[in-house]
């Protein structure tokens, strides 16, 4: 491990107080939301809660049309694959009520927040819900969800939603397997050969 008189000017360490202290301020653990960023954020933890607490009590089909008219700007613009071309008319608002609609009761746990994040306009959200494993009890599938909000309203929405147990999809690679960066110098790791 090297240490901060490596790097410091000539003059060694009496520089290294006046640095560490310079290094602690500009820390990105110590920078705080904006007023707008802090409000964002409520109004997606906010949505996110109403979704909750309406699928822990299997009411999300008589109370989805609300929680959409709260929450999700009448101009939403859908992104996600998974829901960007849902059928009927009406807006991606409308579109995704009807299919909240449609769904029968699930009664599920509630998501976990597991971390959120905001940059001006735009909240990320990175959730956990506990889904069934087909080796048996319970595992963590971890969704990201990312809104515009604009004017207190979700307007935008991107996500990553992986796909239901045991049908594959991302994962992490076998024990041992060397990762495509990690590839010794001059080779060509198995994935990326031509065919």
């Amino acid at each position: 491990m090297r240490h901060i008189g490596h790097f410091l000017p000539s003059g060694g360490l009496k520089w290294s107080l006046p640095l560490a202290a310079a290094m602690a301020i500009a820390s990105p653990a110590l920078a705080h939301d904006t007023a707008v960023e802090a409000a964002n954020k409520k109004v997606v933890l906010a949505f996110y809660q109403a979704l909750n607490d309406a699928d822990a009590a299997g009411t999300t089909k008589a109370r989805i049309q609300g929680i959409a008219e709260t929450y999700i700007s009448p101009a939403y613009v859908q992104h996600a694959e998974s829901f960007a071309n849902l059928p009927g008319p009406g807006s991606a608002r409308d579109k995704l009520v009807r299919m909240f609609q449609s769904m029968p009761p699930m009664k599920q746990p509630p998501s976990r927040t597991v971390e959120v994040m905001a940059q001006n306009d735009m909240v990320m959200l990175l959730t956990a819900r506990d889904m069934p494993d087909p080796a048996g009890g319970t595992k963590p599938a971890y969704i990201f969800n990312m809104f515009r909000v604009k004017d207190g309203r979700l307007a935008e929405h991107w996500s990553i939603v992986p796909p239901p147990p045991g049908m594959g999809g991302a994962a992490m690679p076998p024990s041992g397997a060397t990762p495509p960066g990690d590839a010794p110098s001059g080779t060509v790791p198995p994935s990326q050969k031509p065919r």
